[in-house]
């Protein structure tokens, strides 16, 4: 997520046009996909700690070339591993964190939904330092080598936890071609879509909009992205209370109205007011992405705590086909909306998301009207 506030960086080495660079970095989903047909029986056979060692060294050699290259050709190839690397990872800690939480007989993986947007957020709070300052090879290298040595210590310090005989650890499996069985759930797939599509599209033109839509400067473009992460992280750590309060179909229905009218509103406002009061469109657009964030943030866990329901409570199953479609849909889409932008403007794909998002007001009918019915499952 580092690589997210530095776009306008990775654009300018690469030189091309803004549809061809949505379409390069769209690319790290075919490696996402490849991996989530293999990297269950992967992880099976190796273990889940020797593959976060792999996939953490892959992932630090990946990034740490893909920000010094200008070849586009090389850069998809990089960002092809880089998507697999990731997702043997995800594979390999979601399913060894499915096997602790039994263990502990607490609910944990939500609390590391935030703390993955508190790593994103102190990231990008990072390039919004030093965006002007220190270039993106230097940035990215230096963070990938000490990432990497801090992940290295934590799987060491973690190391009694994971099994002796995965043999024994069969059903965390998050996924393997064995256990797809391709009875697609469309109803709630195009629902996870709908609600997961504008976290992927700010990720890729939140800062770019900043700096080419209103004109912000490098630093400045990048609290674009940085405000949406407030809001994804105030969001996740507030699941728990808020479902408390409300059922799984009000705070779906609430999302979309959220990261749909609510963003999209101010986004278009933003960009209507750039010319008389640069400092209020900038104010707006913040708001909107922090409405952004907000709507965005519970919808993983929300989706993939259905998801593990429909499926009977085969946690890994519904991690693993859930994540499959959607990775499927996203990249599709990612790659239509680079031409989007090619072709109009960076607004108009990011309203287009937003426009998707207001759908949840339908799909939302698939969620429970029961309270107190924490989210429980992965991404």
């Amino acid at each position: 997520m580092s690589l997210a506030p530095r776009t306008p960086d990775l654009k300018a080495n690469l030189g091309v046009s803004n549809g061809a660079f949505g379409t390069i970095i769209s690319t790290g989903s075919i490696g996402s996909i490849i991996m989530l047909l293999i990297g269950g029986q992967i992880v099976h056979r190796i273990g889940a700690k020797r593959a976060l060692q792999i996939g953490s060294t892959g992932i630090a050699l990946t990034y740490s070339l893909l920000v010094h290259t200008r070849s586009p050709i090389l850069f998809v190839f990089l960002n092809i591993t880089a998507g697999a690397c990731i997702s043997i990872y995800h594979i390999a800690s979601s399913g060894h964190t499915l096997h602790r939480q039994d263990e502990l007989g607490r609910v944990i993986i939500p609390k590391l939904h935030g703390a993955w947007g508190v790593g994103a957020m102190s990231t990008a709070a990072i390039a919004f330092a030093i965006s002007t300052h220190i270039s993106i090879a230097l940035h990215i290298t230096t963070l990938m080598i000490i990432v990497w040595v801090l992940t290295q210590f934590s799987i060491i310090k973690l190391s009694n936890t994971f099994p002796i005989n995965s043999d024994s650890d069969d059903q965390y499996q998050v996924s393997s071609l064995k256990q797809f069985k391709f009875k697609i759930n469309w109803f709630l797939s195009l629902g996870f879509f709908c609600a997961s599509i504008v976290e992927f599209t700010i990720a890729d033109w939140a800062t770019l909009f900043g700096k080419e839509e209103l004109g912000m400067g490098a630093s400045i473009a990048t609290l674009n992205y940085l405000i949406y992460l407030l809001g994804l992280i105030i969001g996740r750590y507030s699941i728990g209370w808020a479902l408390g309060h409300q059922s799984e179909r009000f705070w779906i229905k609430t999302a979309g109205l959220l990261g749909g009218p609510g963003f999209t509103t101010m986004l278009i406002s933003s960009t209507l007011l750039v010319d008389n009061n640069k400092n209020l469109a900038f104010t707006v657009a913040l708001i909107g992405f922090l409405l952004a964030g907000l709507g965005s943030s519970a919808m993983a866990p929300i989706f993939f705590s259905i998801a593990g329901r429909l499926y009977n409570g085969k946690n890994a199953l519904a991690v693993a086909q859930l994540s499959f479609v959607n990775t499927s849909f996203i990249f599709i889409a990612k790659t239509i909306l680079a031409w989007v932008v090619e072709i109009t403007s960076i607004t108009t794909a990011l309203v287009i998301a937003g426009t998707a998002m207001l759908a949840l007001l339908y799909f939302g009918k698939i969620g429970s009207t029961l309270r107190h019915l924490a989210p429980d499952k992965s991404r």
